[in-house]
Order: C-alpha cells, then sequence, then structure tokens
C-alpha cells in the first residue's frame, strides 16, 4: 500500500492535514501525520529518514507546515531533510527548492517579476534609513517579515512617523526590512486562486472587515466564490509554475491598472476556499500525488 506522510510542525493534525489524509484513505492510500521535532535524516542508503527513531518508509511527504520563528539551523535542517528524502526517490509536494523559494517573500516576486508577471513595487534591506526612504516615495506601503503566513506581522503605514517605529522594531530584532507599495483593492478585496498541478480549480474574493486592510480569511476576511478574467487565472497557473510549485495559493490584488501578484503561497489552507465553492482541494492535491508517485 501507497504510504503518505502529512508534515506539519502543529501537535494535532489541523483541518487541512485531516482533509488530506480522508481524501488519501479514500483513494486507497495509507495517510500518517508526522511531526517536525522527531524528524531526522541520515546519510545512509540503509535508512535516510528516521521518525521517532524507526526507519521512515513513505512514498510521499506533504509539507504542511515549515513552522514559525525558525532559528537558521532549523531552516537549514528542514530543507536538509526534504533534499534527503527526494535524493531517495521520495516525491516531496512541494518540491523543497520550491517551497522554500516560495517562503521567501522577496526572492519569489523578483522571479515573478523577471518572467513577466506583474507585482508590486518592492525592496528589501538592512538599512532603516533607505527603508523610511522608500516608504517616503511609495506615499503607502506593507512592511512586513520576508517570511511569514496567516497576514502576521504586516503593516500598513502611509507616513514615514509610523514607519519609524516599525521599522526600528525590525532592526531591533535583527531583521530584514521588507517594503512594498500598497496596492489600493478594489471593492476592499483580493482574489485568491487555487492551483493544483498546472490548474486553477477555484477562485474565491476574500473581502477584508469594513475599515481594515487585511484579506486574510484567518484575519477575518470573507470569503465569496470569485469568476476572475481568464487572463488572471492563466497568470495564477504561470506563477505557481514558475516558482516549481505543485500546488499553491496565488493571491492576486486587482486595481485601476489591471491586477498584480501580491503572493504565492505554498502551504495555503482552503477551509474557506471549500466552504465558499464547493471544490475540495485535499482531493484533487491526493490524486496528483499519487498519479505522480504512479510515473
Amino acid at each position: 500500500m501507497v504510504r503518505i506522510a502529512i508534515l506539519h510542525s502543529a501537535p494535532r493534525p489541523t483541518w487541512s492535514s485531516r482533509q488530506l489524509m480522508k481524501s488519501f484513505s479514500e483513494l486507497g492510500a495509507q495517510p500518517i501525520y508526522i511531526l517536525w521535532n522527531y524528524t531526522s535524516a541520515s546519510i545512509s542508503s540503509r535508512c535516510p529518514l528516521r521518525y521517532h527513531g524507526k526507519c521512515l518508509n513513505v512514498d510521499a511527504i506533504i509539507v504542511r507546515g515549515l513552522g514559525r520563528g525558525l532559528s537558521v539551523e532549523k531552516y537549514m535542517y528542514r530543507y536538509a531533510f526534504l533534499k534527503t528524502a527526494e535524493s531517495h526517490g521520495i516525491a516531496v509536494v512541494n518540491p523543497a527548492d520550491a517551497l522554500f523559494l516560495a517562503r521567501d517573500k522577496f526572492t519569489s516576486l523578483r522571479i515573478l517579476h523577471e518572467n513577466g508577471i506583474p507585482v508590486p513595487d518592492t525592496i528589501v534591506t538592512e538599512d532603516p534609513s533607505e527603508a523610511l526612504r522608500e516608504v517616503e516615495r511609495l506615499g503607502s506601503a506593507v512592511l512586513k517579515p520576508i517570511t511569514g503566513s496567516l497576514g502576521l506581522g504586516s503593516f500598513m503605514v502611509d507616513d514615514t512617523d509610523t514607519a519609524y517605529y516599525v521599522v526600528n522594531l525590525l532592526s531591533s530584532l535583527n531583521q530584514p526590512i521588507y517594503v512594498q507599495e500598497y496596492i489600493e483593492k478594489k471593492n476592499n478585496r483580493d482574489i485568491r486562486i487555487f492551483v493544483v498541478d498546472g490548474r486553477a480549480i477555484a477562485s474565491i474574493y476574500r473581502i477584508a472587515p469594513q475599515g481594515y486592510w487585511k484579506t486574510n480569511i484567518a484575519r477575518g476576511a470573507k470569503a465569496l466564490p470569485a469568476s476572475p478574467s481568464s487572463d488572471i487565472l492563466e497568470t495564477a497557473v504561470r506563477a505557481a509554475s514558475v516558482l516549481g510549485l505543485i500546488y499553491a495559493g496565488v493571491d492576486i490584488v486587482e486595481n485601476n491598472d489591471g491586477y498584480v501578484v501580491i503572493e504565492v503561497n505554498a502551504s495555503p489552507l482552503w477551509r474557506g476556499l471549500q466552504a465558499a465553492t464547493g471544490v475540495n482541494p485535499a482531493k484533487e492535491l491526493a490524486q496528483a500525488v499519487l498519479q505522480r508517485i504512479k510515473k
């Protein structure tokens, strides 16, 4: 029987992880939920991956979370673990290189831009003065961590006085400063497009609460079914492809000049999307993974 590991840092399976496990079971595979903290990698053909000290024999690993606030050392270890899996023929979804690339907000946007995909003006710097000059140039900007998710730690500022405090906070934490042009959202919403294996399987509008700018479902935004233009759908699929992702949540903001890709999430949640559209991404993803294993 095909064995699939669902890899996360949450002690108990999240809703999305449970949906994946259910979908794999229905398709005749055996899913297991594993935690980063009990994994090991070794330079050994006999037992390259271990879990709780025992050989981890699986056909695929679905990475549902890398963890937050990781040290550089843990970050490097988790990359090494996934690359070890790949080197021994285990399918890793999303692939390690693509997963870590998408986690780096600046580099992933730079690569999208170099491939002709519209993105906001963005800089990353260790120079607080340069960050403040960029805020002054842009007028309105978003300051956020270079890695992260769910909208946590992101601040919208429209003057250098406010930006000064956020910039100083990031500097005091020895963090680089990521400054992005604030895009005024059409109808205070963005579009989340869920891509699996080269197809846009579902789309939603994420509408921010009144008086609030963040459109993350985890921050209280409302999800409604969306029917984006074919151009936007094609852009979302291409964005995932350019970054090497098998599945992704692509966030797009429409404005007066067209649209821009704000971010590509390599471990997207989908509870709100599934409730709004009736599409089950877990089933689509499970089928895509099993097809890859058969190949």
